[in-house]
């Protein structure tokens, strides 16, 4: 993915509001990333804010969390409604 790619699609799909190179996700939406590191999988979940830098970005999720990933490594974003906050699944 490209860094034009990726702030777009966190604006746009995800209702994200940019800064400069600092992009907010609200706390109503859910957003996931799916990395591919070599032959391993990453999944980065429950991402608050995104960090835009020239050559990588840097996720931030609600548990202060950071995660340093090359754009090319990131293959997908989820979007999902916010939870409740509580644990197990929503009816």
């Amino acid at each position: 993915m490209t860094h034009k790619a990726l702030s777009e699609i966190l604006t746009k799909y995800g209702d994200a509001r940019q800064s400069g190179a600092r992009i907010e996700i609200p706390p109503r939406t859910e957003a996931t990333f799916y990395a591919a590191i070599g032959e391993e999988s990453l999944v980065v979940d429950k991402i608050r804010s995104v960090e835009l830098e020239q050559e990588f970005l840097v996720a931030t999720t609600t548990r202060n969390e950071r995660f340093v990933v090359l754009y090319e490594d990131v293959r997908a974003v989820r979007f999902g409604a916010g939870g409740s906050g509580a644990a197990g699944y929503d009816r």
